[in-house]
C-alpha cells in the first residue's frame, strides 16, 4: 500500500496557540474529538500517518517520505474559513492530494445559490481537484454549493468516519429498551428546546471548549471561560443548566477514552455529529439532534434518525425518542453508501484496507438522493426568484427616486450630464 500523509485539521487552526493544555493531549492533530475520528478513520482506512502542522516547512522531505496525501477536512464549506495555511502548503506538496471529508459549515442555515466559499479553499479545492478524479463530500447539499462555485467533479460519499469497521456489514439492532443513555452534549441542547432532556443522565463532552466548563483543567484561562460562559447564557441557559453540567458533566481528555466510554452506553442521543457517529460505529443505537444543515445533511444522506430543534420540544422524554427510533433505513442506506464508498476510491486509484466485496462495480443512487437533489434544485430556483425580485423592487425604487429628486434644478443638472 501507498505510503499516506493524513494532514489533520489542529487546534492551532481554528483556535489561538494559547490552548497548549488540548494542543498537547493526543489530539494535537484534531480541534476536538469528533475531527480526531475522522483522521484516525482515515488513518485506518489507508494505513496512513498524521503529518502535525509543525512540519509544514519540510515540503521537499515530505514529497520524498510520502506517496500520497489525504486532507481530513471537516466543516470548511463557507465564507469566511481562510485554509491559506493548507493550501500554500498543498500547493507546494508535489504528491497526489486527496479530499473526501469536507461539509457544510456549522450553522449554515441554508444552501443558496449565491453561496461563496472563501477564496483560500476554493483554491485548495482547485489544486486538488487537479490532482485526483473525483472530490469527496459529506453530502447532497455540500456538492451543490461546490458546484456553484465551480467544482464539477464532486460525488457525495458520506464522512469516512461512519466506514470505521472496513466492511458493509454494519448494523443497529435497537434491544426492547435501554437504561445507560447519555447525551453528546452541545450548548445548544440547554436551551428552550431540549432543556427538559439534559436532566439526571451524564452530558458527555467533546472539545476543549467543554473542557472549559465541564472540568477545572482550564480555570487559568478566564477569557476562555467568560466567553464560554457567555455564550452558554445566549442559549438560554439558566443557573440549573450549569449545576447539571457540575454534577453531570462528563469530559474525557484522550480520543481513546471519550471512544471508549461510548461503547458503554446502550442509548446515545444528542446534536454532536461524530459523537452519535462514534456509537453507531461500535453498534450503539444513537439519534441526532440536528442543531444545523450540518448535521442535518450527513443525517440524512446516511438515513441515520434525527430530529431537528423545532420537533424537540415536542418529545416528551428520552423514552418516546427511544421507542420511535427506526434503524431499518440506515441499516439499508449504510451498505449502498459503503459500495459507492469503495467505488469512490477505486476510481481515484486509491488503495485502502476495506472490504471491496461489494455488491455494485460503480457509484450508483437511490430514488431518495434524486428527490433531494429535486428539491435543492426547486430551492435553487426559489432563491434565484427572490434575488430578481429584490433586484426589480430596487430597480422601482432607484426609478421613482429618480423622478422626485430629478425635480430639483442641481439633480436635473447632474441627470442631464449623466445621460
Amino acid at each position: 500500500m501507498k505510503k499516506t500523509m493524513i494532514i489533520g485539521l489542529g487546534p492551532e487552526y481554528n483556535y489561538p496557540k494559547s490552548y497548549d493544555k488540548w494542543y498537547n493531549a493526543d489530539t494535537k492533530y484534531a480541534s476536538n474529538h469528533g475531527a480526531s475520528l475522522i483522521s484516525r478513520a482515515l488513518a485506518k482506512q489507508f494505513n496512513g500517518e498524521h503529518v502535525e502542522i509543525d512540519d509544514f516547512d519540510k515540503v521537499n522531505e515530505l514529497n520524498e517520505k510520502y506517496d500520497q496525501c489525504i486532507i481530513a477536512f471537516a466543516t470548511h464549506v463557507t465564507t469566511w474559513r481562510d485554509v491559506s495555511i493548507y493550501t500554500n502548503f498543498i500547493e507546494k506538496l508535489k504528491i497526489p492530494t486527496f479530499a473526501f471529508s469536507l461539509g457544510v459549515q456549522d450553522y449554515a442555515g441554508s444552501t443558496t445559490s449565491f453561496l461563496k466559499i472563501h477564496p483560500s479553499m476554493k483554491r485548495l479545492l482547485e489544486i486538488v481537484s487537479d490532482r485526483s478524479k473525483l472530490l469527496g463530500v459529506r453530502g447532497h447539499y455540500t456538492a451543490s454549493i461546490l458546484y456553484k462555485n465551480g467544482l464539477k467533479n464532486v460525488v457525495p460519499i458520506g464522512c469516512p468516519t461512519v466506514y470505521w469497521n472496513l466492511n458493509r456489514n454494519l448494523e443497529i439492532t435497537k434491544p426492547s429498551s435501554f437504561n445507560n443513555p447519555a447525551i453528546v452534549f452541545h450548548r445548544t441542547i440547554a436551551g428552550n428546546e431540549g432543556h427538559h432532556l439534559i436532566k439526571n443522565i451524564p452530558l458527555v463532552g467533546q472539545d476543549f471548549l467543554d473542557e472549559a466548563l465541564f472540568t477545572p483543567n482550564l480555570k487559568n484561562d478566564t477569557k476562555l471561560i467568560t466567553d464560554e460562559i457567555k455564550a452558554y447564557e445566549k442559549q438560554g441557559f439558566s443557573k440549573e443548566s450549569f449545576e447539571l453540567i457540575k454534577n453531570y458533566g462528563v469530559f474525557h481528555y484522550t480520543f481513546q477514552e471519550w471512544f471508549d466510554y461510548l461503547k458503554t452506553k446502550d442509548f446515545i442521543v444528542g446534536p454532536r455529529l461524530h459523537g452519535c457517529i462514534g456509537s453507531l460505529i461500535q453498534g450503539i443505537p444513537a439519534v441526532l439532534f440536528a442543531r444545523d444543515l450540518r448535521v442535518q445533511e450527513i443525517s440524512q444522506f446516511f438515513n441515520i434518525p434525527f430530529l431537528t430543534y423545532n420537533e424537540l420540544h415536542k418529545k416528551s422524554s428520552l423514552q418516546q425518542i427511544f421507542d420511535e427510533a427506526d434503524f431499518s433505513l440506515f441499516n439499508k442506506t449504510y451498505k449502498l453508501r459503503y459500495d459507492n464508498y469503495v467505488n469512490f476510491l477505486t476510481d481515484n486509484n486509491l488503495e485502502s484496507n476495506l472490504d471491496k466485496n461489494t455488491k455494485n462495480d460503480t457509484i450508483l443512487y437511490s430514488h431518495e438522493d434524486i428527490r433531494s437533489l429535486n428539491y435543492i434544485l426547486n430551492k435553487d430556483v426559489q432563491d434565484i426568484k427572490e434575488e430578481l425580485h429584490k433586484f426589480e423592487q430596487a430597480l422601482k425604487t432607484a426609478d421613482a427616486m429618480y423622478k422626485v429628486l430629478g425635480k430639483i434644478p442641481l439633480v436635473k443638472k447632474i441627470g442631464k450630464s449623466l445621460d
